[in-house]
């Protein structure tokens, strides 16, 4: 039994086939008891490496978004960094699974990184780590891992010459004022390459960003390319639909029972074009298309709508494709030569 729980902490709480777990557990599984017979050095050198290579098996990593400020609930300012965070992650075929907002409080921050950071692989945070009073997110972070705070050198110069914060101390050295176990992260700039000038903090698996959008999102983009590069985008697919969810949706339940790994998706969306979008979606272009198939087969051909949300891109092929699917190709061919 220790040796599984040294196993988990290891693989970081990573929601894995627990193949390796069950070789110690499973006396029916035809290698079982492989991990008894290494020595404890040689298990934690593998789960070293297993932590580092997690993207290449059959892994689930679960996400958790904190936004911290009270602007936010307050309606005061409009949060823009949680909807570019999931947008970037979803690209990078990586989903998140939950988002609070929490107020300017050092307990309730604490609290919530504290119980996240345990229940999810990564958790994100936005906002709070200023220089004024309610800016207590670090101290917060500190608070949940049994940490003190101090002046990080490199965040300390940072602040005086960027910044121009001028003598120690002033409120500006405030966010340089972090966790003893930080880890400070820098991005490159993706037009010069060079390296950004702020970096983000990271303390075990919680990553602290500003809620300045400019900030943030350079630093979130470095987050992505080091830890998501290798994942592979989902294979997703949309259908526009001119009728009322209530006409299909039983069509919709049945085949989601059907096709338990693909994500179905319906928003009513009226406008000219069409009242319905069903979005589809799954890990491989292959389920995905069958289930689409699927769909359109069982409900009404009238219904269906050819809608292109980016008609601006690959203009060209797109009417090819339409000349070659419509009854009235003589018409459109026509129609074409004469701005040709």
């Amino acid at each position: 039994m220790q040796v599984v729980k040294i196993l988990l902490k290891c693989c970081w709480r990573t929601n894995i086939n627990w193949t390796v777990i069950r070789l110690k557990t499973d006396e029916r599984h035809p290698t079982a008891g492989i991990i008894g017979n290494i020595d404890m050095y040689t298990l934690l050198l593998s789960c070293i490496y297993l932590r580092k290579y997690l993207i290449f098996l059959d892994i689930k990593f679960t996400l958790f978004y904190l936004v911290i400020g009270d602007e936010i609930l307050k309606a005061q300012v409009k949060d823009t960094n949680c909807f570019y965070a999931c947008k970037l992650l979803y690209k990078h075929g990586v989903k998140v699974q939950k988002i609070a907002v929490v107020r300017d409080n050092l307990e309730d921050i604490s609290k919530e990184v504290k119980y996240f950071s345990k229940m999810f692989n990564y958790v994100f945070t936005s906002g709070g780590i200023g220089p004024t009073h309610d800016d207590v997110t670090y101290e917060a972070v500190a608070l949940a891992f049994n940490d003190s705070l101090h002046y990080h050198p490199t965040l300390v110069n940072i602040i005086e010459n960027y910044f121009k914060a001028g003598t120690f101390p002033s409120p500006a050295y405030k966010m340089a004022h972090i966790p003893t176990k930080s880890v400070l992260r820098f991005g490159t700039n993706e037009i010069t390459g060079k390296k950004l000038t702020y970096p983000f903090v990271m303390v075990e698996n919680v990553y602290i960003f500003p809620g300045s959008p400019t900030f943030f999102e350079t630093s979130f983009q470095t987050l992505c390319k080091e830890c998501f590069a290798n994942y592979k985008s989902f294979a997703a697919t949309e259908v526009y639909i001119n009728a009322k969810e209530e006409s299909f949706a039983d069509v919709l339940y049945a085949i989601a029972r059907e096709c338990p790994n693909v994500t179905f998706g319906s928003y009513p969306e009226y406008n000219r074009y069409y009242k319905v979008r069903v979005t589809i979606e799954s890990e491989n272009e292959k389920d995905t298309e069958a289930a689409k198939t699927m769909f359109c087969n069982r409900i009404p051909r009238d219904v269906l709508v050819h809608y292109d949300r980016t008609p601006h891109i690959d203009c060209t092929s797109k009417y090819d494709a339409l000349i070659q699917r419509s009854q009235r190709r003589s018409v459109y061919e026509r129609s074409f030569k004469k701005f040709v």
